[in-house]
């Protein structure tokens, strides 16, 4: 009895044995997929859409019916295939997904079938996507036994903008400069904002925010947001706005100019050369720093499907200016309090008057940009004689800190009260005495002679 369970035990191990080659021999071959994108910040998703039987060279198992007929109606170009991937829902199986980096990124382990690579991300810059890709495998341009293939998922298939900018002028009449200009108390400072539009229609963005930063020296109550325009080189046409605040969206910012979602989905916005131009004026602050840089940046914030992304802008700076007159006594230079003075300004009828204080300044108040002015005495103080000199002051380069215009004065010569003063009088009076004593005995003769 023994004897015969070994003998049924052996046999049935052979038995497994034996079922267990066929398998082997015939263990499905795994391939490899090596997908290349020489562009980074992409997402793609390959599905595996059908299965194939390397021992009767059909497809099966199917992920959508459209999918299942465009395969059979031809196994030789993929197009079919490819529109109705693009129109499919496609949730079944395990999907890969992976996100590029200007490299490769390679697959393992892959049954044989029919895959669907997706392009499911795109990076901030992309303007299009022109294709997906249907990649067969075992694959008719693979070498006989091989089992591995690449496909290129990038080159003339995707479409980049450049990376955008953003730059900031003054607006000086009817020009737009980065040069450094300067500016005076009541000036009006007008600055032009011109920035790129990244994404595309089809990669729309959902946010975009230009934004300027104004240095201490500008009036940061003041930013009168006069035109947001669309320009395309030629035309220009009014864009929907509000000007932001908030932190959350502009940072350490001043304030920010944010688009309408509106003007992100139309089409028309993402046009060949289109820009957005922002026009905004200012003023200096009544404390703004004399005769130094006072900067003014801006920048680019947008979001779409590849993020958000900030973009900095250039730094433009305004300067101004500060002129003081300063009263002293001539021979002593000692301040001199209450003297009036004039300023008279480049333009010849603008003009300003202060008077000097106990230290002999006199602060006009304004600050003054470029250009040549005159300082005028025109009352002097008590005691002391008009100095009606007309002092030149040109501000401009080289000009550092505030400029002080001194002019002296002298006192008024007045008789003084002394022995010297009182000669005069004491001749003229004596000469008067002599006169009237002459005429006294004259007359006193002419009595006599009479009687």
């Amino acid at each position: 009895m023994k004897t015969t369970k070994r003998v049924l035990a052996v046999a049935l191990a052979a038995l497994m044995l034996a079922l267990a080659i066929p398998f082997a021999a015939s263990a499905a071959t795994t391939y490899s997929l090596t997908v290349e994108c020489n562009k980074a910040d992409y997402t793609y998703t390959v599905y595996k859409i059908a299965d194939f039987d390397e021992a009767t060279g059909a497809y099966k198992d199917f992920a959508t019916t459209a999918i299942e007929n465009a395969i059979k109606q031809s196994t030789e170009s993929t197009a079919a295939v490819l529109t109705a991937a693009n129109a499919a829902t496609l949730t079944g199986g395990t999907p890969i997904t992976f996100t590029s980096s200007k490299t490769s990124e390679t697959l393992t382990g892959l049954a044989a079938g029919m895959y669907y690579i997706k392009c499911t991300g795109v990076s901030a810059a992309n303007k299009s996507v022109s294709q997906n890709n249907i990649v067969p495998l075992p694959n008719k341009n693979m070498a006989a036994g091989a089992t591995s293939f690449t496909v290129d998922v990038a080159t003339n298939k995707i479409v980049e903008g450049d990376e955008p900018t953003v730059e900031k002028d003054f607006k000086v009449g009817s020009n737009l400069t980065t040069d450094d200009q300067t500016f005076g108390t009541g000036d009006t400072i007008t600055y032009v904002l011109t920035a790129d539009i990244p994404g595309s229609y089809t990669n729309q963005l959902t946010q975009y925010i230009i934004t300027d930063t104004m240095g201490t020296g500008l009036d940061k109550t003041v930013h009168n947001v006069t035109s947001v325009k669309l320009d395309n080189g030629t035309t220009q046409t009014d864009l929907t706005y509000d000007v932001t605040t908030a932190a959350a969206e502009i940072g350490t910012a001043t304030f920010g100019v944010k688009l309408k979602a509106a003007e992100l989905a139309k089409e028309s916005f993402y046009g060949e050369n289109n820009k957005v131009v922002v026009t905004y004026t200012t003023q200096l602050a009544a404390d703004a720093p004399i005769a130094t840089n006072i900067p003014n940046s801006d920048g680019l914030k947008y979001t779409n499907a590849g993020g958000t992304k900030t973009v900095p802008g250039n730094t433009v700076n305004a300067k101004t200016y500060n002129i003081v007159a300063k009263k002293v006594d001539a021979q002593t230079g000692a301040a001199l309090e209450g003297a009036t003075f004039t300023l008279t300004y480049p333009d010849g009828t603008t003009t300003k008057t202060a008077v000097s204080n106990a230290d002999g300044i006199a602060d006009f108040g304004v600050l003054l940009k470029a250009g040549t002015y005159t300082v005028q005495e025109t009352a002097a103080p008590s005691g002391y004689a008009l100095n009606s000199t007309v002092e030149s002051v040109t501000l401009g380069d080289g000009t550092t800190g505030t400029v002080t215009v001194e002019i002296s004065d002298t006192k008024t010569k007045l008789p003084n009260t002394g022995r010297e003063g009182t000669m005069m009088f004491t001749i003229i009076g004596g000469s008067l005495i002599l006169l009237a004593g002459a005429l006294f005995v004259v007359v006193m003769k002419k009595r006599k002679a009479s009687k």
